[in-house]
């Protein structure tokens, strides 16, 4: 621990999060800051080669990851006001549910036919590509350049999705691995400890301890105990335990931690959600740059060499297919009907915000194509790596989600200004 590489990471992560606290803003408008933070990873991987073996590597990337994706589903949950979650909950539960697992399916049947895996170590890497990731997904979605250019609808729906489905990846990824340890046994398994105790259990304890959490936090500062700046540190310190918590009682955290942020927001009201916008920028950052760095020292360069052509391939037809097919075919039924127009700012400010995303073919192109692979999937690989020690995994899971990070970190300023521009045209 106390090596020259060690203090370098250590400096090259302070360095990192202090110049996205300083240019982060102005990034955004020409590239998403995830790729900065990869750069620093690879800076140091060049300079001091991979420092330690690649499962230790994997292990500490996979707890700040669960550390990132934690805070970030929590403070995504934080940031809604209570008449916001109750409008996103119908078109939202769909997104989540039937976008997931079609993303799911489209995702294994490629990764299968590619590299030509067997069907159940395919349908893992298939979860783990799956969900949106809400740390990526924040950092395109928030600040002053998205909220100039992406209407709320789509801004607060994609959030919501991507806090959604960080959590019951878990239950798709599990599937699949339970399988290939106990066959047609594992079936039961599945149903009761990860079904109904990992992640049903996990989602009624994260709500009760969050709307408990959420009442104390108000008593206190109807009494003077705690004050406004404080309350989003007494959230977090609230989401750090709980996430231990679930880890020890061997539930879904990521689950429970999101909904308990559902939980304690609809508990605290606006003055939550406007100290979590103020977190929001920065904080995330303190997790994410550590974490992505950590991937980008453990990626499997002489892997890679191997499967460069299969993973083009592959990554370009999840790009391609994973998402937007999915969405298109939600188009439809999701749209509003004919005649209903848009509700004005006014009426979102009062009422909650339009919980109908796709309200024109531009707003299917953009939502379908911004559900960036990064941290969960990170998360959620080590966890698999570690579950199965399946060689293919890493090379493959790795490739793919370098690739998704590099493709939405560089696209998200030139097609969110398209997007604009496109919305302009309509108007006009």
């Amino acid at each position: 621990m106390h090596s020259p590489a060690f203090f370098a990471f250590v400096l090259l992560a302070g360095a990192t999060i202090w110049l996205l606290g300083l240019t982060g803003k102005r990034m955004k408008r020409v590239v998403a800051p995830p790729l900065l933070a990869l750069a620093a990873g690879a800076l140091h991987r060049l300079i001091f080669g991979q420092v330690m073996p690649r499962d230790e590597l994997l292990g500490l990337m996979e707890t700040l990851c669960w550390f990132a994706v934690g805070f970030g589903v929590a403070s995504i949950a934080l940031r809604l006001r209570g008449r916001d979650i109750r409008r996103l909950l119908g078109t939202g539960g769909v997104l989540v549910l039937v976008a997931m697992a079609g993303m799911w399916v489209v995702t294994t049947m490629i990764v299968a036919w590619i590299f030509s895996l067997p069907l159940l170590v395919a349908a893992v890497i298939g979860a783990i590509l799956t969900p949106t990731d809400p740390v990526i997904a924040s950092s395109i979605v928030t600040g002053p350049f998205a909220e100039r250019h992406i209407p709320a609808r789509i801004r607060q729906m994609l959030s919501f999705e991507s806090g959604g489905n960080d959590g019951l990846a878990f239950l798709f990824m599990f599937l699949p691995i339970v399988l290939l340890h106990d066959a047609t046994d594992g079936w039961g398994d599945w149903l009761l400890r990860v079904g109904l105790w990992q992640v049903v259990a996990a989602g009624v304890i994260g709500l009760g301890f969050g709307h408990g959490a959420g009442r104390a936090l108000k008593a206190a500062r109807a009494a003077g105990q705690i004050g406004r700046r404080s309350l989003m540190l007494a959230s977090l310190t609230f989401m750090v335990g709980l996430l231990g918590l679930m880890k020890l009682i061997d539930t879904d955290s990521i689950w429970g931690a999101f909904l308990a942020g559902l939980a304690l927001a609809t508990a605290l009201g606006d003055e939550v959600r406007a100290a979590a916008d103020q977190y929001e920028e920065g904080g995330n950052n303190l997790a994410m740059v550590p974490a992505l760095m950590l991937f980008a020292m453990a990626v499997p360069w002489g892997a890679w060499g191997g499967i460069w052509g299969a993973g083009l391939l592959a990554l370009g037809l999840v790009l391609a297919f994973r998402r937007l097919p999915v969405i298109w075919l939600l188009y439809l039924p999701l749209k509003p009907g004919a005649g209903r127009p848009a509700p004005s700012a006014a009426d979102q400010a009062r009422d909650g915000v339009d919980p109908r995303p796709f309200r024109a073919p531009r707003d299917v192109w953009f939502y379908g194509w911004f559900g960036p692979i990064g941290l969960s999937a990170m998360f959620y690989a080590g966890a698999a790596h570690r579950e199965l020690a399946d060689p293919r995994l890493w090379p493959i899971t790795s490739f793919l989600i370098a690739g998704s990070i590099l493709a939405h970190g560089l696209t998200a300023a030139p097609f969110t200004r398209l997007y604009a521009r496109a919305a302009r045209d309509d108007r006009s």
